[in-house]
C-alpha cells in the first residue's frame, strides 16, 4: 500500500496525512473443532438444576421456641381472650352510642394514656355519633403493681371541653384515686358533664367512690377479679401492651409491692 506524505510546516512538528481511502483490512478466523453438545440448556448453570431440598422443622424442633415465647410473655393464664375482648367492646360501643346519639352537642371522649389506647380506638371506631377524641395523661403507677394512691397530671388536654359532655375512656378502674382525680380536674375545665367508660372495673380494690357529674353515667367491659393483669393496653414497667388478650401476670416477673 503506497502512501503519499504532505509536510507543511506548523511550528517544529509535521503534519502527516494519509489516503482518504485506504484499502480495507481482510480478516480471517481460524477453523476451531466445534464443541460437543451440552447437555444442559441453555443458560442454565448445572448447580440451579439440583433439586431443591427442603427443610422439614419437626413438632419436636419448635415446641421449645414456642414454649420460650410463652415464658418471655410471662403470662401465668389468659382471663379474656382476644375474641371475648372484641366481642365485649362491641356491646359497650352500642351502648355508648345509643346514649351520645341522644346528646345536642358532640362530646369529648378522653382517653387516659397510655392504657387507653387500645380500648378507647376500638370502642370509638363502633361509635356512630359525632364526637371530639383527645387524651389526658394521669400517672399513680411508675413501674410497681399497685396504685401509688398520689395520682397527677402530667399531660393535659389540646381540646377545650367547657359546657361539653365528657367520657372518659380507662382501661382500668381499681383504687378510684386516679380517676377520681381526673373527674375533679375535668369539672374545673367546665364540663358540664362526665361519664366513665372502663375497660375493666376492679372494685376488690376500690378505695373512693367514683362521683360522676351530671347525668354522667358508668360503663364497664369486664369485672376484673383481683389479679395484676396485663394485655390489651395494659402493662407492667411499660411492657405487654401488645398483647391482643387479657392475661394475669406471673408473680416472679415482678417485686411484690409492700402495698400487697
Amino acid at each position: 500500500m503506497s502512501i503519499m506524505l504532505t509536510t507543511t510546516a506548523l511550528g517544529s512538528g509535521i503534519l502527516a496525512r494519509f489516503p482518504t481511502n485506504p484499502a480495507p483490512f481482510q480478516f480471517h478466523s481460524r477453523s476451531t473443532a466445534a464443541s460437543p453438545p451440552s447437555h444442559h440448556p441453555p443458560h442454565k448453570s448445572p448447580a440451579l438444576l439440583r433439586p431443591r431440598t427442603t427443610l422439614a422443622l419437626s413438632p419436636a424442633a419448635v415446641a421449645p421456641a414456642a414454649a420460650m415465647v410463652s415464658a418471655e410473655a410471662g403470662i401465668d393464664r389468659v382471663l379474656w381472650t382476644e375474641a371475648e375482648v372484641s366481642a365485649r367492646v362491641c356491646e359497650v360501643a352500642a351502648e355508648l352510642a345509643a346514649d351520645l346519639r341522644a346528646r345536642p352537642e358532640p362530646p369529648v371522649v378522653v382517653g387516659v394514656a397510655t392504657g387507653a389506647l387500645l380500648f378507647l380506638a376500638d370502642l370509638v371506631r363502633r361509635v356512630d355519633a359525632p364526637l371530639a377524641v383527645d387524651f389526658v395523661r394521669v400517672e399513680s403507677y411508675g413501674d410497681g403493681t399497685v396504685s401509688s394512691g398520689a395520682p397527677r397530671v402530667t399531660a393535659d388536654l389540646k381540646v377545650d371541653v367547657a359546657g361539653k359532655h365528657v367520657v372518659v375512656v380507662e382501661d382500668i378502674v381499681d383504687t378510684g384515686n386516679t380517676l377520681s382525680c381526673l373527674i375533679a380536674h375535668l369539672e374545673k375545665k367546665g364540663a358540664s358533664s362526665i361519664s366513665v367508660c372502663t375497660f375493666l372495673d376492679k372494685p376488690a380494690r376500690r378505695k373512693v367512690n367514683i362521683q360522676l357529674v351530671g347525668d354522667g353515667k358508668f360503663y364497664r367491659g369486664f369485672e376484673c377479679p383481683d389479679y395484676f393483669v396485663v394485655g390489651y393496653g395494659m402493662d407492667y414497667a411499660e411492657l405487654y401492651r401488645n398483647l391482643p388478650y387479657v392475661g394475669v401476670l406471673k408473680p416472679e416477673m415482678y417485686k411484690k409491692d409492700s402495698c400487697n
